[in-house]
């Protein structure tokens, strides 16, 4: 099948309103994606329309990049084309690495308010950010590049938003601030609690809340419950500068957490400053954390005797290493 000149080569993923393939310029050969809706329905065109016109006037480097919009009511076909991005989501990673030590946190989260900021200036609110939405790519020299992707549910502002009506809460329950789990009219301070929630699982490997159901996470823990600090999960890695950031932006009350994304993004690369990137000894910290070094001991510890266990576990690790491979001689 060929859209917009472009000819669909495999299916990429599937999501509420439609797929993504990966495509070819039939000429060009350039590869993209394409996001084709299911059908024809007119709220829908109105919706993804929005969704592509908004992300490419914002033009943001850490939003993906839109290049056509097609529609065929003849062949009803309507779908977007935007750059393919080469890379894996944050779920995927997180799946493969279980947490993240916390300045790459604070570096992948402070490109993710870049992007939002450039978003929430122009009154677009992304509403569904999660790992899922979220692309890490080689961009240069740098190999965790952030791209925020599907602005599918997004609120627009402007006369071609598309207004969703009050008390429907659109989102993915685990990462809906409080006000968006209402149903009430969002502003970017949603999407910024949505970041926090992102932060709590990158640095812990689970989300804050996780109720039986969608209806309990959403009713009860987001609106009601306070989370415990990010500190007091994993291996206690997590400084109390970090974990005291992740709080502030999952405050219930919006006005409790950092107002802009940028104001957030400032006290990320703050943060990142001080943690600056300590190489091995971050992955040799994060090895006994998968080990299941209990929290609870480590926290108890001073630093340098975490450290001191860690290179103990290290040095035990690399001299049986030595010691099967002698014996394999």
């Amino acid at each position: 099948m060929v859209i917009g000149g472009y000819r669909l080569l495999k299916l990429l993923g599937a999501g509420a309103m439609g797929r993504v393939y990966l495509a070819e310029h039939e000429r060009l050969g350039r590869r993209a994606a394409v996001k084709v809706l299911d059908g024809w329905d007119p709220e829908l065109v109105s919706r993804l329309f929005c969704e592509a016109r908004a992300v490419a006037q914002i033009g943001d480097e850490h939003l993906v990049d839109v290049y056509d919009f097609v529609a065929d009511p003849q062949k009803g076909v309507v779908a977007y084309v935007m750059e393919y991005l080469a890379g894996e989501d944050l779920r995927k990673l997180l799946q493969r690495e279980r947490v993240l030590a916390p300045h790459r946190v604070a570096r992948l989260a402070a490109q993710i308010c870049a992007g939002l900021d450039a978003a929430h200036k122009v009154g677009v609110v992304h509403r569904d950010l999660k790992p899922d939405n979220i692309v890490v790519v080689r961009r240069g020299g740098d190999s965790d590049f952030i791209k925020i992707v599907d602005f599918g549910i997004a609120q627009f502002a402007g006369p071609v938003a598309h207004r969703t009506r009050a008390g429907i809460a659109l989102g993915s329950a685990a990462y809906m601030a409080p006000e968006q789990a209402e149903g009430k009219r969002v502003d970017g301070r949603a999407d910024l609690y949505a970041v926090g929630v992102l932060m709590f699982e990158l640095l812990t490997g689970e989300v804050p809340f996780l109720g039986k159901t969608s209806r309990e996470t959403l009713e009860i823990m987001h609106v009601t419950k306070v989370p415990s600090p990010a500190g007091d999960h994993g291996a206690g890695l997590v400084s109390d500068a970090m974990a005291k950031l992740v709080q502030r932006c999952m405050a219930k009350r919006p006005e409790e957490r950092f107002q802009t994304a940028e104001e957030l993004r400032k006290a990320l690369l703050d943060i990142a400053d001080l943690a600056p990137d300590r190489g091995d000894k971050t992955q040799v910290l994060g090895a006994v954390a998968k080990n299941k070094v209990p929290g609870p001991l480590l926290r108890g510890l001073s630093s340098a005797a975490v450290l001191g266990i860690a290179i103990a576990f290290a040095v035990g690790l690399g001299a049986g290493l030595i010691i099967m491979s002698m014996g394999t001689r």
